[in-house]
């Protein structure tokens, strides 16, 4: 018996007078969901069961052992059922059963259609046990309907949590009741049993010891393979030469055969140096093969050990630095210079002086590295930063290519046999700091481009002429540096030649500027008195015009001002004494004028004041009859402690010889002859002749006007001490025995 809204859910299970089964008693308003709440079935567990109730009733009427006398009956209220929930109210609900014995139509259910029992007590009324249970359907059977249920219903075996139980014993009413089961009661999961196969084995993926050795192969082949290509790189950094057609010809051609191509050609390295480094349009297929260019390159491809590629960061440097040795003919340096046959020689020792110890290099174009080469120095990085290669019989054209050395901040080639001019590229190297190119063979114009060097401290170019140095080559030809291009055009070299403009003023950072005996003109600009930090100004024997400029006053760091030997028509400026760390002061052999100012005896550090040979009686120098020095010499002239050099000669300075002279005590040469000066020699300056003025070394240290004036007239001074007596009118000096 199921309520009314249940029946609509189970549908119609059967039909016919003779075949109604009554399956038990459920209350009329607990539907399905409501038992759900009240169990732990859900609601296709309910349909489940329903449908092995309806199995069995079906069985039964097969059987003919069902009967409507027989039906199972309610329990009445009150009674104790352990373990059972009893509804105590339920509508009737059959199951009619075909001649076939399958369920027809159903007829009266649901709620309206069945009558409601005296005492009904709604589902939500009956008390309910607090413990979760689970829902069984038992009924009462004989044996032979048990053995039929044993063969069919396991086919009806749901697949969730609790399937159908349905006990051999039977309730004495025959009703199927609803009853409590514990859950602890739930049969616990066994595992299902394999049989042992002692022969079988675990699959290969899962065979440990084929997996280590599989792991280790690997492994091996890994490290076959890492070898194989260290090997195949190595071997193509070799010379491997490719298969070029070279054909014989009969006669020589004009230009020499390419060689064959070598990898490291095929990989651009040439077309890199030539982009690169040649800066003026010009490529390796123009040159001869003498070129230091070409040369340099085929020692880059086929002799240099250190085997570079075009992407080798050191390519550059290392080009560069080759081109100057095949440039400087290193064959012929006196040190690290040639590294003998098929370049074998790499190392040489040289005695370091500053050191006092010998000191290994690497030789010039031998397969060490170029920071280890004689006078080369690199930062930490590997970068070239310095070449110093001093009175070291260098004998060439300083080439453009040492623009490949970027980052070079010192080149010092100082005492050596270069000639040709200074080219334009070295305007390029913008890290430059120290430029010393002195006593060479050096013409031509000063390239302008060297203002752009902003950072440079030193530029040191003086003595290009007048230095008569003879310098051979490898090949035995011989190179003199007083003519131009080392000999090869007969013409007498001057040395440099330009102006120091208004572009000096972008020197900012320089200390120290030495261009004396060269053929530099014209006037020097106000600009120079924006280089703060000059500390050194060499600019005599040379061609320099027109006036002092009066801005130099404002160099205060000035230790060393020569401007000797030029054309300067000019007087000493009066802010001369602020500069007040000034130590050498040479204006002589221009056509100075005007007094000595008074700001002279102001510099306290002066060791040297070189006055002398500003009244020249020949031409060039002479220009008017006023020219020279005048005035007197001031007593302040002792102030000046630190003197060591004083030459006043062939100046018109009148008046008598101060006695205040005698406070400079570290006086070693005094000159006071063919001037205006009368009278006699201070005692106290006589006294200086037993410190340091004296004539140790057979050079005359104390000049004056001591012998008689054309031979007839009275001396102009009278000096008992002085080394060397002179005769004004006919310049005479003879050493005073």
């Amino acid at each position: 018996t199921i309520g009314d809204s249940e029946a609509s859910e189970l549908g119609t299970l059967g039909g016919g007078e003779d075949n109604t089964v009554e399956l038990g008693t459920i209350g009329d308003d607990d539907d399905l969901s409501s038992l759900e709440s009240k169990s732990s079935f859900t609601s296709r567990n309910w349909s489940n069961r329903f449908r092995a109730a309806a199995l069995e009733a079906k069985i039964a009427a097969k059987m003919g052992k069902l009967g409507t006398d027989n039906s199972p009956k309610l329990k009445e209220d009150g009674e104790e059922s352990d373990g059972e929930y009893t509804f105590e109210s339920a509508s009737c609900f059959t199951l009619e059963l075909n001649e076939q014995g399958e369920p027809s139509s159903s007829q009266g259910v649901g709620q309206d259609s069945l009558p409601m029992p005296d005492g009904h007590v709604r589902d939500e009324e009956v008390p309910m046990n607090n413990r979760e249970s689970t829902v069984s359907l038992v009924e009462n059977s004989s044996d032979d309907i048990e053995v039929l249920r044993n063969s069919f219903l396991p086919s009806l075996s749901m697949r969730g949590e609790d399937e159908p139980n349905f006990p051999n014993s039977s309730n004495p009413d025959g009703l199927a009741v609803a009853t409590a089961v514990a859950s602890d009661d739930e049969p616990d999961y066994v595992f299902q049993a394999v049989e042992y196969d002692p022969d079988a084995k675990p699959p290969l993926h899962k065979n440990r010891r084929f997996r280590v050795y599989t792991y280790f192969a690997l492994f091996l082949i890994f490290i076959v393979f890492v070898l194989v290509v260290v090997y195949i790189t190595s071997m193509t950094k070799e010379a491997e030469v490719k298969d070029n057609i070279i054909r014989l010809t009969s006669q020589p051609t004009p230009k020499a055969t390419s060689p064959p191509t070598t990898f490291r050609e095929a990989q651009g390295l040439i077309e890199q140096l030539q982009d690169g480094v040649l800066l003026r349009n010009e490529n390796f297929e123009d040159m001869q093969v003498t070129d230091p260019r070409v040369m340099a390159l085929d020692w880059i491809l086929h002799e240099d050990e250190q085997r570079l590629v075009s992407d080798s960061i050191n390519l550059y440097q290392r080009y560069g630095l080759a081109v100057l040795a095949y440039a400087m003919d290193s064959k012929a340096w006196f040190n690290c210079g040639n590294p003998g046959e098929n370049f074998t020689e790499t190392s040489c020792s040289i005695y370091s002086s500053v050191m006092n110890q010998t000191v290994d290099y690497g030789v010039w174009l031998s397969g060490e590295s170029e920071c280890d080469w004689f006078g080369v120095k690199c930062s930490g990085d590997g970068i070239v930063r310095s070449v110093t290669l001093i009175n070291n019989n260098l004998v060439g054209v300083l080439p453009h290519e040492l623009t490949a050395l970027r980052f070079l901040q010192m080149l010092a080639l100082a005492g050596n046999c270069i000639y040709g001019t200074i080219p334009e590229e070295i305007g390029q190297l913008d890290h430059l700091l120290s430029l010393e190119l002195h006593e060479n063979g050096l013409s031509g114009v000063m390239p302008s481009t060297i203002y752009q060097l902003e950072k440079l401290q030193l530029l040191n170019l003086a003595k290009q002429y007048g230095v008569d140095r003879v310098c051979q080559q490898s090949n035995g030809t011989k190179i003199y540096t007083n003519y131009k291009h080392g000999g090869f055009v007969r013409e007498f070299n001057v040395g440099l030649t330009g102006k120091l403009g208004s572009e000096v003023g972008k020197w900012k950072s320089m200390k120290g500027m030495y261009l004396s005996e060269n053929s530099f003109t014209g006037e020097i600009a106000e600009d120079i008195g924006n280089l703060r930090y000059l500390t050194f100004f060499h600019v005599n024997d040379n061609f320099i015009e027109g006036n002092l400029p009066a801005s130099i006053t404002k160099l205060r760091n000035l230790r060393h001002l020569q401007f000797h030997d030029n054309f300067l028509y000019t007087s000493l400026p009066e802010g001369i004494g602020n500069m007040k760390d000034l130590e050498r002061l040479s204006v002589n052999g221009n056509s100075m004028f005007g007094k000595l100012p008074e700001g002279m005896y102001e510099l306290k550090k002066l060791k040297s004041l070189f006055l002398h040979d500003t009244a020249e009686a020949n031409s060039p120098w002479l220009i008017n009859d006023q020219e020279g020095f005048s005035g007197s010499l001031s007593s302040s002239v002792g102030r000046l402690k630190d003197l060591e050099y004083l030459l006043l000669n062939n100046n018109p300075i009148t008046g008598e010889i101060p006695s205040d002279l005698g406070n400079c005590t570290k006086l070693k040469v005094l000159r006071l002859h063919r001037t205006e000066l009368k009278g006699s020699m201070p005692r106290e300056v006589c006294m200086l002749r037993d410190k340091d003025l004296n004539n140790e070394n057979g050079v005359g240290v104390l000049y004056a006007d001591c012998r008689p004036n054309n031979r007839t007239e009275e001396p102009r001074v009278q000096c008992d001490c002085c080394t060397d007596c002179c005769d004004y009118t006919t310049n005479v000096c003879v050493q005073d025995d």
